[in-house]
C-alpha cells in the first residue's frame, strides 16, 4: 500500500521522491543513520534512478514506538522540502507503520501562514484516509497552533470564545460562558483585577462531557492572557510581541475538549480557561493592592506581570467548586523562570501525586512533549508568606520564581485533590521550530494527554 502526497504550489517541472519503506533492519553499510537522543530510529539510503528521488528507509529494530515512526514521516517531509519535490510516492506494506508515518509527515507540514499574502498553512495534499483518532488528533493540533499564532488584535477574550464554541461535538460536549458581569457578582476578583486595566472584556469559559457534570474524572484548566504587556510592571519592549502566546494554556485546554468531545471520550471531564488582557491604564490594578480571591484569601500584588497565577487561583477554585473532580491539570505559560531552568524542550511539572506525576513524564517520553518534574516544598512556600496579608504574588528575590508559582496554586487545590501544574512558557513556541513542528506554535500539549488518558485511565 502506498500514501502519496502533491504540492500545492505550481511547478514548472516534476520532481517524484519516492520512498520505500522496509519493516526489516538493514545491515547494508551503504545506508546512513538517523539518530535522536543517540538512539538510532532508522537507515536510509538515498540514490537517484529513471529520474526519480529514491529513498530506502530502514526503521530500526530496537524503536517500533509510535513517535519514533512519525520521526520518520518528518523525515520524509523535510526531505522534499530539501528537494523542491512535487509528488511524494510513499510505499509500505505495513499499515499501522504507513499510518503514523503519514501522521509525522502531515504534522511537519503545518504552518498556521493566513496573514501572509499567497501562503498556504500546508505545502502538501494527500487523499491518504487516516484513523479517526489520528485525524481528529491532528485537527485538533491544527486547531491548538492557530489559537496560539493568531495576534492579540484578532483572539481575544470574547473572540476566542467565539472560535472555541465552533470547535467541539456538541453532541458530546457543552459550553457556558460567563461574562464581566456574573464574574462580579460571582467573586472572581483576582482576575478581573488582572483584566481592569484593559478595554477588552474578560470571559471565563466552561467545558463539560454530557455525560457527567459534576465529581469528574478530571478538569483542565488554562491561562488564557490573550496579551500580557506585564501591565503597570511592564515588560521590556523587545519580544514583547510573543506574548500574543501567553494564552497558550487555554489553547491547550479548549483543544483537549475538541479532541475529547471528538472521540467520544469514556472518561468523565471538564476544562475551563480564564480569558483576560493584562494591560497598563489609568485603570490598571497596581503593584500593593491586596484582592480578595474567590477562595477567600487576600493576595498582595507586588508585580502586576504575575498576573497568570492570579487568573489560575481563582478559576482552579471556581472549578473545583463545580465540579468536584478527582484530577485537577493546569495548563500555563507561567514563568520565564522555567525557560531559565529548563529551556525549550521539557515542560516543568509540579504535582501533590507521584503516581500521575509518573505516568505523564512516561507519556512526555512516548510522545516527545517532554515534562520534567520539578520540587514543591515548604521552604519556597514560606516565601508568599507575609506579615501584612495572606499571600504575596511573588516569591522573596530573583530565584525560583517556577516553584514559588507552582506553590502559590497550590494554595489554592483543595484538600485531597491530585493536581499538576504544568509551566509551557518554554515549550509552547519556537521560532525555529522543532523535530516534528514546523516554525511557530508547537502544539506541545495536547498529544501528551491525549496519551496520558490512554494510559492512566486503562483500568
Amino acid at each position: 500500500m502506498n500514501a502519496k502526497f502533491n504540492s500545492l504550489n505550481k511547478s514548472n517541472q516534476s520532481i517524484i521522491l519516492s520512498i520505500n519503506i522496509s519493516d526489516r533492519p538493514s545491515k547494508d553499510k551503504k545506508f546512513e543513520s538517523f539518530k535522536y537522543d543517540n538512539k538510532e530510529i532508522f537507515k536510509y539510503f538515498f540514490y537517484i534512478s529513471n529520474s526519480k528521488l529514491n529513498f530506502l528507509i530502514s526503521p530500526s529494530s530496537s524503536n517500533k514506538k509510535t513517535f519514533h515512526q512519525k520521526i520518520v514521516g518528518s523525515f520524509i517531509f523535510d526531505q522534499s522540502i530539501k528537494y523542491s519535490a512535487t509528488e511524494i510516492i510513499i510505499d509500505c506494506s505495513n499499515k499501522p507503520l504507513l499510518e503514523d508515518i503519514v501522521f509525522g509527515f502531515i504534522q511537519k507540514d503545518y504552518i498556521y501562514s493566513v496573514h501572509r499574502s499567497g501562503s498556504k498553512n500546508t505545502k502538501y495534499k494527500t487523499s491518504f484516509k487516516l484513523s479517526k483518532n489520528h485525524t481528529h488528533l491532528l485537527k485538533s493540533i491544527a486547531y491548538l497552533k492557530q489559537l496560539v499564532s493568531e495576534p492579540s488584535n484578532i483572539i481575544y477574550p470574547e473572540t476566542f470564545v467565539s472560535l472555541a464554541q465552533k470547535n467541539f461535538n456538541n453532541s458530546n460536549m457543552t459550553t457556558k460562558v460567563l461574562k464581566e458581569g456574573k464574574l462580579k457578582k460571582i467573586g472572581l476578583n483576582c482576575l478581573l483585577a488582572v483584566s481592569q486595566g484593559s478595554a477588552r472584556k474578560p470571559r471565563v469559559m466552561e467545558f463539560c462531557n454530557k455525560k457527567s457534570q459534576k465529581n469528574v474524572d478530571i478538569l483542565f484548566v488554562g491561562k488564557g492572557v490573550c496579551f500580557d504587556s506585564g501591565g503597570i510592571s511592564i515588560k521590556p519592549s523587545a519580544g514583547m510581541e510573543d506574548m500574543k502566546w501567553d494564552m497558550g494554556g487555554a489553547a491547550v485546554t479548549a483543544a483537549i475538549m475538541k479532541y475529547l468531545s471528538e472521540i467520544n471520550s469514556k472518561i468523565s471531564y471538564a476544562g475551563i480557561v480564564g480569558l483576560v488582557e493584562n494591560m497598563p491604564s489609568s485603570t490598571a490594578y497596581k503593584p500593593g493592592d491586596i484582592i480578595k480571591s474567590y477562595k477567600g484569601i487576600n493576595v498582595e500584588v507586588l508585580n502586576t506581570d504575575a498576573e497568570g497565577r492570579l487568573v489560575l487561583a481563582d478559576i482552579i477554585t471556581y472549578g473545583c467548586e463545580v465540579y468536584n473532580p478527582k484530577i485537577v491539570i493546569d495548563f500555563a505559560t507561567l514563568t520565564g523562570a522555567i525557560v531559565v531552568a529548563l529551556g525549550q524542550h521539557y515542560a516543568g511539572l509540579y504535582s501533590n501525586d507521584d503516581t500521575i506525576a509518573e505516568k505523564l513524564y512516561d507519556s512526555g517520553i512516548k510522545t516527545n512533549e517532554k515534562v520534567w518534574r520539578m520540587p514543591l516544598h515548604d521552604d519556597f512556600d514560606k516565601e508568599l508568606n507575609s506579615p501584612f496579608v495572606d499571600l504575596k504574588n511573588i516569591g522573596a528575590g530573583r530565584y525560583g520564581g517556577s516553584i514559588t508559582a507552582a506553590q502559590f496554586l497550590q494554595r489554592f487545590i483543595p484538600p485531597k485533590t491530585k493536581w499538576v501544574h504544568l509551566d509551557i512558557a518554554g515549550t509552547t513556541w519556537k521560532n525555529s521550530g522543532d523535530l516534528m513542528n514546523s516554525k511557530g506554535a508547537t502544539g506541545f500539549g495536547l498529544t501528551l494527554i491525549a496519551d496520558f488518558i490512554d494510559t492512566y485511565f486503562k483500568k
